[in-house]
């Protein structure tokens, strides 16, 4: 052929939009394909990086005739071969009519001249040029130049990151197989059995490296449905009736009760984006119904990034069609698991797999370790579709049948060498909607029609304060509440909201959360504004949680975390709101119609204290907050749960530490309050009993009275915590010279060392009075005094004190000799540390008396000669006596 030829639409306007060509590709791992691959196109524009002729020597340029101003105003698409500048000179020359012998030059739109040297580096494929008398000439008239701007791969791979980053402090991995899920139950929704989700975790390294996989029973996909599958922002609005879908006919669904119709699978893009979010390969297996084969179709960046390398079509490829239960070209070791998984097609008459391979170390991580969590968050994603519209009612003794009953969402993970987790979401107990279900005393259901034919199904639940807490519920998954067995001393001077600073509604987009979305509350169900207007306690709004159920008139993001316009259209002044009761709607004003319904909770579900018998306002210096010192009314008597406690009678708690005994001496509630009052939280000051052994005044939170021990019970426990008083001392001589009781002994006589044990009436060692708070000060200690009983009166002539070392008992060092004769007491008496004190509360402590007599030794004497003799007393005791 010649050199350069004008193309057939030499004499026409260029077109820019090309016929899109298929480059082919073979996935990573896997065996040539043999006839049955069908070619893959997953854009719906041309691809200029391979649109080419079949000969790949010839390209395609498009030229401007802009050497005159009558030049021709439209471009000449020409075709060259591409190096060979002459042939492609002599075809602009041919193009245009220009003779051989004329100047011009042939220029880029960039005003780079072509020349035979330069040509194989600036004549491109695609490339718009210009013929122009001079380089510099301006132009008499103005070009189009054709672009080419086919997004990059990864707009494919990287978009799961792009869209989950930013995911509230929370692991956006739940959120994602939710995409993959939304797919399976759209996919499922016209089966007339069980609809049956599996998500399996493959972690086994004996079967290859970490998969997930999702798989479904549902209608399956035709290679052409599987080929739209594969391009991005596809959405069934937006596909042409030319186009088969994997929603072919595609009608919106009819009404159905919290728009629970699986019409979730939406735009094109959640499970491309959920996919490679998780991973870096996803592998298509699908058969629809009453077909005889499988298709089959892998996108992975690998693939990607080796086409891009060598300007190969990045977005095209291979379908690959088989016989069910072929897994021949499956093979690379790393996946040995897909021949499981291939096999169990054999006799499944349509279904849908989606395998993710390359999964994040940090992914898979998080799922073991944490696999009750993002279950959790799975379960309530989905527990309408799961539980029915009614919820998880734990309590209903007949479960609702029906469709949602037939909604099998089962999680698998299998780890090498331990028991596969098996799990079906109907099973979890403690997801948020379960909770808010099954705490709730009460419903007000309501409904808001908003502009566009956007309706909004509501349910408010009241969560009522019962005895000593709030029973709105907490998030099992969220950071961890305060504990209740706090100490004392840390406890709540009065219980906070229950719902704290959360907003009231969650949100439900055709049946499904949307996790990222909250309604903090509409001007009819908030707290008023204008304190005469309230009628009922403030902390009743704040148990109050609610639920909106929107259809499909709403828009969310594409990966279905945020509503766009939900709470703009339904605080617009013209949004509609009625109550629902018994089904039907009624045309009353929403906000008295709340607002009563409000104060019925409160009066017949919250169980709260009433405080009587008020005896005035004082100022609590002892409170460490000095804004929280005043102002404390204080009462005589308290009605709670049924019961009555007043001054001067006996309580024990509960969840303290230790268990406290003692006599109500006044209540204390926080608040300017001047008459009996209903309030939550609340104090109670007691003093401690037994008295004898505490002798000591204590403020406790209300709510840590036991309500369930009768006064039997804590009369027995005072008697038993008496036995913790020091009852006796325990006197031994472990180095020998005892000393007994009335016993006579020689002047000179020593007395041992002493070991001493201060017991209880149980019979067991202590060191100190019983009690948590008493500190150094009620330390015990023993006293020991050797006291002469003279003529003149009683003498001091030992003292020590002895305290208990830790590792060793009370002891006294060997006495030295007691020389004069008379009467002795040696006396061992208990005292409290620093006072000395030998008493405590009024009841003596213990102590042991040892009552002795020193005597002279008696001598016998020789008579010698009559003379004065001296005698000294033998072991010098200091005894002169005078002999004759």
């Amino acid at each position: 052929p010649p050199a350069c030829l004008p193309s057939s639409a030499a004499n026409k306007p260029a077109s820019f939009l090309g016929e899109y060509q298929t480059a082919c590709y073979r996935p990573r791992g896997e065996a040539p394909s043999g006839g049955g691959a069908a070619p893959l196109s997953t854009a719906r524009r041309p691809n200029m990086a391979a649109g080419r002729d079949d000969d790949s020597d010839i390209l395609t340029v498009f030229v401007y005739d802009r050497r005159q101003d009558v030049s021709e105003g439209s471009a000449r698409a020409l075709n060259c071969h591409e190096e060979n500048y002459a042939g492609f000179r002599s075809a602009v020359c041919q193009a245009f009519g220009i003779s051989s012998d004329e100047a011009f030059v042939i220029t880029t739109t960039n005003r780079t001249k072509i020349t035979n040297e330069n040509f194989g580096e600036f004549v491109q494929d695609r490339m718009t040029f210009y013929v122009l008398q001079s380089v510099d000439q301006s132009l008499c008239s103005a070009t189009k130049e054709f672009i080419d701007f086919v997004p990059h791969y990864d707009t494919i791979v990287k978009s799961g990151i792009y869209e989950y980053y930013a995911s509230e402090g929370q692991n956006p991995l739940s959120f994602a197989f939710a995409e993959l899920i939304d797919n399976s139950l759209s996919a499922t929704s016209q089966n007339t059995g069980i609809r049956s989700i599996q998500l399996k975790l493959l972690f086994d390294d004996t079967q290859g490296k970490p998969a997930i996989a999702v798989i479904d029973n549902g209608r399956g996909m035709t290679s052409k449905q599987l080929n739209n599958w594969a391009v991005y922002r596809l959405s069934k609005f937006t596909r042409h009736s030319d186009i088969e879908s994997d929603h072919s006919g595609y009608a919106r669904p009819a009404a159905v009760p919290r728009s629970l119709n699986s019409d979730i699978s939406y735009f094109g893009v959640g499970g491309k984006q959920a996919a490679f979010f998780v991973g870096q390969s996803t592998r298509m297996i699908s058969k629809p119904r009453g077909a005889q084969d499988v298709h089959e179709l892998v996108l992975s960046k690998e693939d990607f990034e080796i086409k891009e390398k060598n300007k190969e079509a990045i977005f095209s490829g291979y379908i690959r069609n088989r016989k069910p239960s072929d897994s021949s070209h499956i093979v690379n070791d790393e996946q040995r698991f897909l021949h499981n998984i291939i096999m169990e097609e054999k006799d499944k008459e349509s279904f849908t797999a989606v395998v993710i391979t390359g999964i994040q170390p940090l992914h898979v991580q998080y799922l073991k370790d944490n696999f009750n969590l993002w279950t959790r968050q799975l379960a309530h994603i989905y527990h309408y579709y799961i539980h029915g519209p009614k919820g998880n009612e734990n309590n209903s003794s007949v479960k609702e049948s029906g469709a949602f009953n037939r909604i099998d969402v089962e999680i698998s993970m299998y780890e090498k060498g331990k028991i596969p987790k098996i799990l079906n979401l109907r099973e979890i107990k403690d997801d948020m909607q379960t909770l808010y279900i099954n705490t709730a005393a009460d419903n007000f259901e309501f409904k808001a029609h908003a502009e566009g034919e956007g309706i909004v199904e509501g349910i408010i639940r009241y969560h009522p304060f019962l005895y000593d807490k709030e029973t709105y519920p907490k998030d099992p998954s969220g950071l961890k509440e305060e504990d209740d067995d706090c100490d004392e001393d840390e406890c709540f001077l009065t219980e906070k909201g229950g719902r704290g600073k959360r907003h009231i509604f969650e949100c439900f987009w055709n049946g499904r959360l949307i996790p990222y979305t909250t309604v903090e509350a509409f001007e009819w169900c908030a707290v008023p504004k204008r304190r005469v207007t309230r009628v009922i306690p403030i902390e009743c709004y704040n148990r109050i949680s609610g639920v909106l159920f929107t259809n499909d008139k709403f828009q969310v993001s594409t990966n279905k975390l945020t509503f766009m316009d939900l709470e703009l259209k339904l605080k617009d002044k013209h949004t509609l709101f009625t109550r629902v009761v018994n089904g039907q709607e009624q045309r009353m004003k929403i906000d008295r119609e709340f607002t009563s319904w409000l104060k019925d909770c409160h009066e017949k579900y919250d169980k709260q204290i009433k405080f009587t018998l008020f005896k005035g306002i004082i100022t609590r210096t002892d409170h460490p907050s000095k804004r929280m010192q005043s102002p404390w009314a204080t009462y005589s008597a308290i009605e709670w749960d049924g019961k009555t406690y007043k001054t001067g009678q006996l309580i024990k708690t509960i969840k303290t530490l230790p268990i406290l005994c003692g006599r109500i001496l006044q209540f204390f509630l926080y608040g300017d309050h001047v008459e009996d009052v209903y309030a939550t939280g609340g104090e109670v000051q007691i003093a401690l009993e037994p008295q004898a052994l505490y002798d000591e005044k204590k403020i406790i939170p209300i709510c840590k009275i036991d309500r369930s021990v009768p006064d039997k019970a804590v009369k027995k426990y005072i008697e038993e915590e008496m036995e913790k008083f020091p009852n006796k001392l325990s006197v031994t001589w472990p180095e020998g010279d005892e000393l007994l009781p009335n016993e006579t002994k020689h002047a000179g006589t020593t007395i041992g060392a002493l070991r001493i044990e201060i017991l209880n009436k149980r019979g067991e060692a202590m060191q100190k009075l019983p009690g948590a708070s008493h500190g150094g000060s009620k330390k015990l200690l023993v006293e020991l005094k050797v006291i002469l009983h003279a003529p003149d009166g009683d003498k001091e002539i030992i003292s020590h004190i002895s305290q208990h070392g830790g590792k060793w008992p009370y002891w006294f060092k060997r006495m030295g000799s007691i020389n004069k004769l008379g009467s002795y007491t040696l006396k061992l008496q208990v005292v409290l540390n620093e006072s000395n004190a030998d008493t405590y509360s009024g009841r003596p402590l213990p102590s042991k008396i040892f009552k002795f007599n020193i005597i002279g030794k008696h001598i016998s004497v020789a008579w010698l000669k009559v003379c004065p003799v001296y005698v000294i007393c033998p072991h010098n005791l200091g005894v002169l006596e005078s002999v004759v």
